[in-house]
């Protein structure tokens, strides 16, 4: 299971501080130790890419995040884990 984190302005849609990505049961090879920073560029594009009226759909944005985090994980680790994003607007 891989958690993420994402902090939005709820008036800008803009990112709050770093996306934070825990992981439970999710083991990371040692030499792949910057998957997780990587996965938090990966949502920070997500993001960026999407419009003003998307981001502001928190259904949308959350489906949009776990599509694209299932995708970044099973190219980078070869591993399908079960993804939830959480959107929490500030």
């Amino acid at each position: 299971v891989v958690v993420a984190v994402v902090g939005i302005n709820r008036a800008t849609g803009a990112i709050v501080g770093e996306p934070e990505l825990v992981a439970r049961g999710f083991v990371v090879d040692d030499d792949d130790s910057t998957l997780f920073d990587d996965a938090a560029g990966a949502i920070v594009g997500c993001v960026e890419a999407s419009n003003l009226d998307e981001r502001a759909d928190q259904g949308l944005m959350t489906e949009k995040l776990r599509g694209e985090l299932r995708r970044f994980f099973k190219k980078r680790s070869g591993r399908r884990p079960l993804v939830l994003p959480i959107l929490m607007e500030i």
